[in-house]
């Protein structure tokens, strides 16, 4: 997470400049770890995000708007009630620390106007947001901290305010470059230093500093081996210039790896007052997706691998049965012996050896149950070989069962795999739920009432190629909505979409545009190559009973690609 202390007094910068002496005119609560907050700015209204997520906590202006809950929680109660209306005069920072201090003036319940600060700390899992009085008392917070949650510091309405501990790291704001060497060689008596851990060293010397901005440094700073007076200089240099660029407002952001911080070759004035909260925005929106859409994913993986565990083992049961097979005529021929030699059989006897006068008369040790009789020794056969017969036949029906579903929430793995949208998950779930796997609801809305996701669209020189999101929608296309005389293609032995050539004659150059996007669109795309079949659609049929995706066809050709 790079949202640290310099992000933090950067983003209070740019906030200073844009929002300062405004009025609240709305406060929102969409979370349990959000707080929107919406200013009347001149003739617009902009809204400040305040998240304390563990993975995204930071602090925004933002335009994304998300859904309220009916009941306002009880903390966005009382913003309300102290902070409504109220007119924001400052923003600070504790030193460099992830703790900026909203304050706020406003009339109390008296009339008169007092200071309320909203202390918003960012702390990983231990981020909090609270509203304090002109007395320092804590009015409510986010998340309460009692004592048996922390002994250092309680947080909790009545108590007084108490700013958390900086584990005794330095603070660089003020600090001059005799004192940040002093600093740095401190660090370097760390028993597990080097340039490898140094970023989490200087990190936990100093105030603010996260690993990334620190990395972020060394790369500028071209420092790979080791440190030495020319480079400590120049992070020392580097660090002033930027907050001194910071308090100036020209200071962009940039991705860092899979990261972000601040563009070290980028310091420039811009006509974007908001840039650094647009950045912002559209890297934690892009952020908080990519975390819903998998969290989607591997939820419904989960579910779908248990289903798929189950027939498995159902399959391997049933295996186990058809294998007995050889046992089922053995038995009947051990009733059969038994019956036309009886006369050899003396009471008692726990084994008889027979001639089997089907295979030229070998001979066939029988084992015997001594505590019945000799006819009844047969029947108990005769009735092995019928249960195992019943089983048997019963089994064949249930192979294919088993196989067919196994077969077809493999090909549903692949699309949850493949989904780039929550609701291309929900569709599947619909479809799911349709073949009675899953319960889906959608609360009040009937599906008919939402929007069907539209096939992939592509173009070749004019001719429309569609490809099928899902298994429902790839019937739709290929049985519902396609000319008979429109070319179909299908990768060969692999799951994948149904493709649609939206033409009666199409080019074989446009035969393998589409044949590319079919392979694009399956479990082969990896493959180096790919065979892909296609044919009239008038010659692709669904069998009857047959899963959603699941089609027969015949006259067709293979394109290799």
């Amino acid at each position: 997470m790079a949202f640290d202390g310099i992000i933090t007094n950067c983003i209070i910068n740019e906030l200073n400049n844009n929002v300062l002496n405004c009025k609240i005119e709305k406060i929102y609560m969409p979370s349990k770890n959000e707080i929107d907050i919406v200013f009347h700015l001149a003739r617009e209204k902009v809204r400040l995000l305040i998240s304390i997520d563990p993975s995204n906590a930071r602090f925004h202006l933002s335009k994304t708007q998300k859904d309220n809950p009916m009941k306002a929680p009880q903390f966005c109660m009382v913003l309300r009630k102290y902070l409504q209306g109220a007119k924001l005069n400052s923003i600070n920072q504790l030193g460099l620390d992830r703790v900026a201090i909203f304050t706020f003036e406003n009339l109390n319940e008296l009339g008169d106007l007092e200071n309320y600060k909203l202390y918003v700390e960012l702390m990983g899992k231990y981020s909090n947001i609270i509203l304090v009085n002109s007395s320092n008392r804590i009015l409510d917070s986010i998340r309460h901290v009692d004592a048996t949650m922390s002994s250092i510091r309680e947080v909790l309405p009545g108590r007084d305010y108490i700013a958390p501990t900086t584990l005794n790291k330095q603070e660089f704001a003020g600090m001059n470059y005799e004192q940040f060497i002093a600093n740095l060689e401190l660090a370097a008596m760390d028993p597990y230093f080097s340039l490898e851990s140094m970023n989490k060293i200087i990190a936990n010397q100093f105030v603010g500093f996260s690993k990334t901005f620190i990395d972020n440094l060394f790369a500028q700073c071209g420092i790979k081996e080791k440190f030495n007076k020319e480079n400590t200089t120049d992070l020392f240099n580097l660090i002033n210039l930027i907050l001194y660029n910071s308090s100036n407002h020209m200071v962009h952001f940039k991705m860092f790896g899979n990261d972000y911080h601040v563009d070290l070759n980028d310091f420039s004035t811009t006509i974007n007052k908001i840039q650094l909260s647009e950045f912002l925005d559209d890297y934690y929106a892009k952020k908080e997706f990519n975390s819903i859409l998998k969290n989607a994913k591997l939820n419904l993986q989960k579910v779908v691998n248990g289903f798929v565990s189950k027939y498995q083992k159902n399959l391997a049961r049933v295996n186990e049965i058809l294998d007995d097979s050889v046992n089922m005529d053995k038995y009947k021929l051990y009733g059969d012996l038994i019956t036309t030699y009886i006369y050899k059989i003396s009471p008692g006897d726990e084994e008889v050896t027979l001639e089997n006068y089907n295979d030229n008369n070998s001979l066939v040790a029988i084992p015997l149950n001594s505590s019945i009789s000799p006819s009844k020794n047969a029947q108990s056969y005769y009735k092995k070989y019928n249960k195992l017969k019943n089983a048997i036949a019963h089994a064949s029906e249930q192979k294919e069962d088993y196989l067919s579903n196994i077969d077809y929430l493999n090909g549903v793995l692949y699309l949850i795999d493949s989904a780039s949208s929550t609701e291309e998950i929900n569709e599947i779930k619909k479809e799911l739920s349709s073949q009675g796997y899953i319960n889906y609801a959608t609360g009040k809305k009937k599906y008919s009432d939402e929007k069907a996701l539209e096939p992939y669209s592509y173009n070749f020189d004019g001719i429309t190629i569609l490809a099928g999101r899902n298994n429902i929608q790839n019937d739709n296309l290929t049985l519902k909505e396609s000319k008979k005389t429109y070319t179909w293609l299908h990768v060969k032995d692999f799951h994948g979409s149904h493709v649609i050539i939206k033409d009666d004659n199409p080019s074989d150059a446009c035969i393998e545009y589409a044949a590319k996007i079919a392979a694009a669109h399956s479990e082969a795309k990896e493959s180096s190559k790919v065979s892909v079949d296609y044919t009239k659609v008038k010659f692709v049929h669904k069998p009857s009973g047959a899963k959603p995706g699941k089609v027969i066809y015949t006259d067709y050709k293979t394109i290799v690609i």
